[in-house]
């Protein structure tokens, strides 16, 4: 009994020196965390001064350098994560959620979805009628320009959308609105979201995986070429054209068809998923390669990663119409788009393409009709209060605030933002 006693003493002995030694003298190599994060700085007596030390700011530094720092951080974290998931379907990725039959979904596909996010028809004809204005512009100036509507994991997965949100009650959308205004309008569009849709019983590889956000890499390569084809029509010239020589078929996911797989941070693998991988080819031989401008979100990263440096001769990537690629990632040394000129800059291309997944139809194209709009109409006055008004729109957190706020108000959501940014802009200004 006491040899028992020494050695369950010398056990928690152990597993408490353990993460000092593994922090400075690395025992194993541990797999990185998954996911977008910044770490404090180390722990360090370079901190200190008498004024962060009776302020108390120095011993919060060090204390979460020491707890981002700490030997085996990675692996108690996996194992902190695995346990929650696997026994009660908690994801410590924040914004993601497990939905039924182990779907993953980003919790903001879905209020999307129901209409928990819909701004308002009044918000929307307002930057359409904007959108309209500019599309004129650049089809005057011979540019055509096409709006892209991405698809959306909720609208082609309801099924498996977990019954606390009420799908089944879903409200309009602001996809529903905008693809309704945009056909009354005038303005060009290609809808993959219905596409996908409707392909979803025919196509012979998923459109979508079951533990990513996006579309499939296969989905990409679909979209693609039929874009391509799209440009082909309507600028009257033959492109490069887009090829499959094999298609390889595996349980081994890979890229973006695990994206939120992989930011779940579990210690054991998920349950396999088959997914198809297309090898692709291109003959450029007798297609004239375009310069495009393409305002995007993430998913045009598949396209521009795999396909349209093969097709286009010049392109240029506005990721959330604010970073350029492929800076887009590094919050260190991030390089934004020089708009100083927007009129000539938008000249310069061949095609302009605006493309927008559903979950971020809210944001309102991040302003990219009202900055266009602005530099063909440079005489043109928002309201006062307007650009308060799409900082809430596009600023994540803030806009997921306002809509519980509306909801607690019984308020419409565009009601509540309207009013708070004019609140905001009279606070500033008196």
């Amino acid at each position: 009994m006491r040899f028992a006693k020494h050695l369950v003493l010398l056990l928690i002995l152990l597993f408490l020196v353990l993460p000092f030694f593994q922090s400075h003298l690395p025992l194993v190599q541990e797999q990185k965390l998954a996911g977008f994060f910044k770490l404090a700085d180390p722990p360090s007596w370079n901190l200190f001064t008498y004024q962060e030390w009776f302020a108390g700011t120095f011993q919060d530094q060090i204390s979460q350098g020491l707890e981002d720092h700490i030997g085996f951080r990675s692996t108690l974290f996996r194992l902190h994560n695995e346990y929650d998931y696997r026994l009660f379907g908690i994801t410590h990725a924040q914004g993601f959620i497990q939905g039924k039959e182990g779907y993953l979904f980003e919790e903001d596909y879905i209020l999307e979805y129901t209409g928990d996010y819909f701004i308002g028809k009044k918000t929307i004809d307002y930057k359409l009628e904007k959108l309209q204005q500019v599309y004129r512009q650049l089809e005057k100036a011979g540019i055509p320009f096409l709006l892209v509507f991405e698809p959306g994991k909720a609208s082609f997965f309801p099924e498996y959308i977990p019954d606390r949100y009420h799908p089944e009650d879903k409200t309009i959308s602001n996809y529903d609105y905008i693809t309704h205004r945009v056909n009354e309008l005038g303005i060009p569009s290609m809808d993959f979201n219905q596409l996908f849709i409707q392909m979803k019983d025919t196509s012979p590889y998923p459109l979508f995986p079951k533990y990513g956000m996006h579309w499939s890499i296969y989905g990409a390569v679909v979209a693609s070429d039929t874009i391509n084809n799209y440009l082909e029509f309507i600028c009257e010239t033959k492109l490069p054209e887009i090829g499959i020589s094999n298609i390889d078929v595996s349980d081994s996911l890979r890229w973006t068809d695990k994206d939120i797989g992989d930011m779940l941070n579990l210690i054991f693998p998920l349950p396999p998923d088959t997914m198809a991988y297309p090898v692709l080819t291109f003959d450029s031989s007798s297609g004239k390669q375009l310069s495009v401008l393409v305002i995007a979100d993430s998913y045009y990263v598949n396209i521009i990663h795999d396909v349209s440096g093969h097709i286009f001769k010049n392109q240029e990537y506005w990721y959330y119409n604010s970073k350029l690629y492929p800076h887009i990632i590094d919050d260190d040394n991030p390089v934004y788009v020089d708009k100083r000129f927007l009129k000539d800059k938008l000249m310069e291309f061949d095609v302009i393409l605006l493309m927008v997944s559903e979950i971020n139809l809210h944001c309102g194209f991040w302003n990219f009709a009202d900055e266009a709009f602005q530099a063909f109409y440079p005489d043109h006055q928002d309201p006062p209060w307007y650009p308060d008004q799409n900082k809430i729109l596009n600023e994540r957190d803030w806009f997921r605030f306002m809509v519980s706020k509306a909801k607690e108000s019984h308020l419409t959501l565009e009601d509540v933002i309207i009013r708070d940014a004019k609140y905001i802009y009279q606070s500033k200004n008196h």
